[in-house]
């Protein structure tokens, strides 16, 4: 019988020593979890025995704040993405790289707006064109103004200013940023005996020729044109161009080049690329209500 009671009471100590440990491990593991973000939250026995040994309360759910702060995958890139351009952005550039080549050469006034017109250079070998008041140029770009010094082109917002003897764009006040300056346009000079005239044909010299299919824009930049029923009009030639050497005159409808007819500013570009490697060429002109044609030979 007292072996029973001694044997009852160590038992006894035992399995309490064994509930104590257990508690005093499972506050440690509670403890463990509170100091990481998003712990386990600990049960009602746990609180009230870390609450009676003195332990500080616990939060009552997940640190999402601290667990994003300590998240790696989610820390701040250091540099930043290139921001999409916009529509808006898109079409201004396009514009301002549109009129950055252009040139105004002369204008016309007369006592009809109908007879009024601007004569454009458009830059390289887009040439040189008339335009009359309301014309779209290029991308919804419109002629909306002509002044005895200067035109105004227009589309929507983009409100820009082309000035005799000026080669640069002016942007209206409060119609968006400045323009950048233009690109500068090297001339091709011919010599004295490029380009002569023997009887009914005009020579052109191999090294001209050679210099002209490097640089469309050496004639097309020095005469004004513009398209008609009848063909390309020529509304005006520099003096001492290579175009006025080689017989083109203020007044000419250029009709045709190798039997290609012209009509548009496209038409020129496209025969201009079928002459590069040609060792003659024909021009079909209306001069003075009569049909001419222009003889050229390269050697």
């Amino acid at each position: 019988m007292r072996y029973d009671r001694q044997k009852a009471i160590i038992l006894g100590i035992a399995t309490f020593a064994g509930v104590f440990a257990g508690a005093v491990v499972l506050m440690m593991i509670n403890a463990s979890f509170l100091r990481m973000p998003g712990g386990l939250p600990p049960t009602a026995a746990t609180a009230a025995l870390m609450k009676d040994a003195g332990a500080p309360a616990a939060p009552a759910g997940p640190d999402y704040k601290a667990i994003t702060q300590r998240n790696l995958f989610r820390a701040k890139l250091q540099i930043e993405l290139p921001r999409q351009k916009t529509a808006a952005e898109i079409e201004e550039e396009t514009l301002a790289g549109i009129v950055r080549t252009m040139a105004l050469k002369g204008v016309m006034l007369s006592g009809r707006k109908r007879d009024n017109y601007a004569i454009i250079d458009r830059g390289g070998p887009k040439g040189v064109w008339t335009y009359e008041i309301g014309e779209v140029i290029e991308n919804g770009l419109a002629l909306k103004e002509i002044r005895k010094d200067s035109v105004r082109l227009q589309k929507g917002d983009f409100d820009v200013v082309l000035r005799l003897f000026s080669s640069a764009a002016e942007r209206l006040k409060g119609s968006g940023p400045a323009l950048p300056a233009p690109k500068q346009v090297a001339r091709v000079e011919p010599g004295k005996d490029d380009i002569r005239k023997e009887g009914s044909v005009t020579r052109i010299s191999k090294s001209l020729a050679e210099r002209l299919k490097a640089d469309g824009n050496v004639i097309m930049s020095s005469i004004a044109i513009k398209p008609g029923a009848d063909g390309v009009k020529v509304v005006a030639v520099d003096q001492g161009s290579i175009a006025q050497r080689m017989g083109i005159a203020p007044d000419d409808t250029l009709q045709e080049v190798n039997g290609r007819k012209l009509s548009s500013a496209g038409d020129m570009n496209q025969v201009y690329e079928a002459l590069k490697n040609a060792t003659n060429f024909e021009v079909k002109v209306l001069r003075n209500g009569r049909s001419e044609t222009l003889r050229y030979e390269i050697r």
